[in-house]
């Protein structure tokens, strides 16, 4: 019988992927590539609401969720399936951005965060815990050949906007070690994919767009034998689900 796993995906238009209509999103990818696994997607769970339709305080369905408050949602949903399920998962998987936090720091605080919930029914539990760091566009900057070289939004212009990146500070080889964390944003100082909707911008008339763009890209293209290669936390998580079949 194929293992259920329970995807709680931080982030918002990119891994939900739906508001585009086609456009798949991140359980997608991961069912593409391991298709022995069952993935329930338990965020994100719908598509932004606007402003004045938010109700305040909510954080369980909410997209936009990272770090401590995407924690916060992570409990409210394990508690609620001890409520109302009937049968728990084999695993979990939990993919945050990592928006150049400190990997030891988050990865415990989302570890606790299962350990925490439901009264500890979920202590045992197999979990791989991973970043995209510090975005998933990182992804898609390790394997440009096979993803924004090939789209044929970009395929006409990609090596300017390639040119433009690295101009920018960003290094191909190694994508998941762009910018650094800044308090004052408690976020990256510098946003790898707004590089990449700016250079878009300069070299083509259609921008880059992280709801179309990013998921499709993702989906369709990227291979994952490449950004391993290139992005050790990617790795790390990629490699563990692997590793879920031996277990």
């Amino acid at each position: 019988m194929a293992l259920v796993i329970w995807l709680f995906a931080g982030g918002g238009e990119a891994e939900l992927g739906e508001r585009e209509g086609s456009v798949r999103g991140i359980v997608h990818f991961f069912e593409k590539h391991f298709p022995d696994f069952i993935f329930e997607r338990i965020t994100p769970v719908r598509n932004k609401r606007p402003p004045h339709r938010v109700v305040a305080g909510s954080t369980a369905n909410a997209l936009g969720k990272t770090g401590a408050a995407f924690s916060k949602q992570i409990k409210e949903k394990l508690e609620d399936k001890i409520k109302y399920s009937s049968t728990l998962c084999d695993a979990i998987l939990v993919l945050d951005d990592l928006d150049c936090g400190c990997y030891i720091e988050r990865k415990a605080l989302l570890d606790n965060t299962i350990n925490q919930s439901g009264n500890g029914e979920f202590k045992e539990v197999k979990r791989i815990v991973g970043f995209a760091a510090p975005e998933l566009e990182a992804w898609l900057i390790a394997d440009w050949s096979n993803t924004i070289a090939k789209h044929v939004d970009f395929k006409n212009n990609h090596q300017a906007m390639h040119d433009w990146l690295a101009e920018h500070g960003i290094v191909f080889d190694a994508p998941e070690e762009f910018s650094f964390y800044d308090p004052s944003k408690k976020a990256c100082h510098d946003k790898l994919s707004e590089l990449l909707i700016e250079a878009s911008r300069q070299k083509n008339q259609l921008p880059f767009s992280k709801a179309m763009h990013t998921p499709l890209l993702i989906y369709d293209l990227l291979r994952p034998d490449v950004v391993i290669n290139k992005c050790p936390i990617f790795r790390s998580f990629f490699t563990g689900i692997q590793d879920l079949n031996k277990t």
